[in-house]
């Protein structure tokens, strides 16, 4: 999790997302106008550029939107038109984004995709998680109807079925995610599902959800980069990034790292994805 927070905060600013900007070659208020659909068949969200960047790449005739609070990639996939919406992170801002776009486009379908992390043995680094329910804290769990069993999953190497867990935090120790895990029956965790999930439900729209480990049950992140999600501008987060450099300089590679890490996370998700979509209708 704290992957995507890094990478699409800092790194982001200054690698693909402006990469993908000169290749959209068009956005809504420069050039030549957007034409965007009344209606869209399937919506995939990411809460970032990064997680959005493998499946992006994949896209003919990308366009992009800037609309109040969330950004709008319209492209074709195999010569049918979709959507990729970046909400921004957390369970706020996706419910926002998800209430705003139902009543924008009425998509038949909204994808929660991006980065997780993993909460159990089973579960490793670039596997693709489809998730069957998602919880979190004091709420009501939120079944995902799935035309896939655990057992099918299972038969195909590196795809995992199972619950989800919906957090507001970076869970960043190995101990913490065994904890979390095992106290809700959960095999991954992310910060936006079910807030998606919720809304799309209250909007009467098909929902499902697909993503992609980032970091495994026994993967600990670095506690001096946790501070930088902790900050509340860019600003501060481009100071914290700083005397973190400074403490520790070996602090550069393991951000370059885990661009990479993402980066392959992200074109793996996008692979997944492009064999999802067309079976939704």
């Amino acid at each position: 999790m704290l992957l995507r927070w890094l990478v699409g905060n800092w790194i982001q600013n200054q690698g693909r997302d402006l990469v993908q900007q000169q290749l959209a070659g068009r956005v809504a208020g420069e050039g030549e106008p957007v034409e965007a659909p009344e209606t869209i068949e399937v919506a995939c969200f990411f809460a970032l550029g990064i997680e959005s960047g493998g499946l992006y790449d994949m896209l003919e005739s990308p366009q992009t939107i800037k609309h109040d609070g969330f950004v709008e990639h319209l492209g074709l996939l195999d010569g049918r038109l979709i959507s990729l919406v970046e909400t921004g992170v957390g369970s706020k801002k996706a419910r926002k984004t998800t209430e705003q776009y139902i009543e924008l486009r009425q998509p038949q379908w909204i994808v929660s995709s991006g980065f997780v992390g993993g909460l159990a043995e089973p579960v490793k680094k670039g596997h693709v998680v489809m998730a069957s329910s998602v919880v979190r804290a004091e709420r009501e769990e939120l079944a995902i109807p799935l035309s896939m069993s655990p057992e099918q999953a299972h038969a195909q190497p590196g795809l995992h079925v199972g619950r989800l867990l919906t957090v507001d935090k970076i869970v960043r120790t190995p101990q913490q995610k065994r904890q979390l895990g095992e106290a809700n029956g959960a095999i991954a965790v992310d910060m936006e599902t079910y807030a998606t999930a919720d809304a799309c439900a209250a909007g009467k729209t098909r929902f499902l959800s697909v993503r992609v480990i980032t970091d495994a049950v026994d993967d600990e992140l670095p506690k001096n980069l946790e501070r930088l999600v902790e900050q509340t501008s860019t600003a501060k987060m481009i100071g914290a990034a700083a005397a973190a450099f400074i403490n520790r300089p070996s602090s550069v590679q393991d951000m370059w790292r885990l661009r990479e890490t993402a980066m392959k996370a992200s074109d793996r998700l996008a692979r997944f994805l492009q064999g999802v979509v067309p079976q939704l209708g």
